[in-house]
């Protein structure tokens, strides 16, 4: 005789999700960014477990692109304000063309290496401008290509009237950088 139990999963905690998300609701919203995104949207729901408050705010930007900036919220609400942390920035369902930061040069012959090393500069594009970095071009001495991209960690966050969306900063955190290097 063999006798079998079987327990009830533990159901993982559910998250708060607030924030701005226009028309539909945040909690849709975060279901199309992971199925858009599901690598990225992972990492981010990691980082930020309840009791933390996940906040979504979209953002349109004056070139008529959509961005979503997620962050990442304490639950509780001191002296008014609640603090929280940024996560990182994804194109808004349906405005993924137009989401990257701008990669291109006057100069031709970098212009060159750029579209001969076209993956690596979308995808470059890409990552920098989910972290809402900027991009440089550095040339070396002896004409290799590097993409720089730069952006501020380690910010502190705050929300004064608990909507999720950031109302300022208590704190710019610390530039940093990720490069990569181009083949000629």
């Amino acid at each position: 005789m063999s006798l079998t139990f079987s327990f009830p999963a533990l159901a993982e905690p559910t998250i708060k999700i607030i924030g701005n998300c226009e028309t539909e609701s945040c909690e849709t919203l975060w279901q199309t960014l992971g199925s858009n995104f599901p690598e990225k949207t992972q990492n981010y729901q990691q980082e930020c477990l309840p009791p933390e408050i996940l906040g979504l705010s979209v953002y349109s930007h004056s070139d008529q692109s959509k961005v979503v900036y997620l962050s990442c919220w304490e639950p509780t609400i001191e002296n008014g304000e609640r603090t929280g942390k940024p996560l990182g920035v994804l194109p808004f369902p349906g405005y993924e063309q137009q989401f990257g930061v701008k990669i291109s040069s006057d100069d031709p012959q970098i212009q060159a290496i750029l579209n001969r090393n076209i993956k690596t500069v979308e995808n470059m594009s890409f990552e920098c401008g989910t972290q809402g970095g900027n991009i440089n071009i550095l040339v070396s001495e002896n004409g290799s290509v590097t993409l720089q991209c730069y952006f501020q960690a380690g910010v502190s966050l705050v929300d004064v009237n608990g909507d999720g969306v950031s109302d300022g900063e208590n704190s710019r955190g610390a530039g940093v950088d990720f490069t990569e290097e181009l083949k000629n």
